[in-house]
């Protein structure tokens, strides 16, 4: 289990039992991510339920991680690996947050948190980033961080009847500034 403070928000494992309180943020922020993020349907706690599961299971399992990000009590957002290879060393990084608790650099220093975890704890090698290339808020935290754009992949990210160029941004061990 996760628990620590970075500024003004509480970052914890999002699990299984937070599935009403997910369902309730979607409800309440979720049009601010819909343009990028296929989960309209998670504004139930059934349909949240699952998800939490495969991420508690994929926290077991040593394949993925899920925290939430609380501010003044209320989930705000998330920051997440949605795929960790420990044989291979990698991860990849991806977050959610709602529009007002933007700007405030909630995000960028979960994740430098994250990379510590990943590179000092983990001793994963190398991270990834993955945004549609019109999605500027997501793609200014990788440029922040030192992250290396390598390319895009075309049409590979399906929101709604939509596909989405996704770009695709690394950043290596030796890299950290840390």
């Amino acid at each position: 289990m996760l628990n620590l403070r970075i500024g003004p928000v509480e970052v914890r494992d999002l699990e299984p039992w937070h599935a009403e309180e997910l369902a309730e943020f979607f409800r309440r922020s979720g049009s601010g991510l819909y343009e990028w993020l296929p989960w309209e349907s998670f504004e139930s706690a059934e349909a949240t339920l699952p998800f939490l599961t495969r991420f508690a299971e994929g926290r077991g399992a040593d394949s993925r991680r899920l925290f939430g990000l609380w501010l003044d009590g209320a989930l705000v957002g998330g920051t997440l690996f949605p795929s960790i290879n420990a044989r291979a060393g990698t991860a990849e990084i991806g977050v959610f947050l709602a529009s007002e608790a933007r700007g405030r650099g909630i995000v960028t220093q979960t994740v430098e948190a994250m990379i510590a975890w990943a590179f000092e704890t983990r001793g994963l090698r190398r991270l990834e980033w993955r945004c549609s290339p019109g999605n500027v808020a997501s793609r200014a935290i990788p440029q922040r961080l030192g992250f290396t754009h390598e390319g895009t992949l075309r049409q590979v990210f399906q929101v709604r009847e939509d596909l989405h160029d996704l770009e695709v941004w690394s950043l290596l061990r030796h890299e950290w500034r840390g």
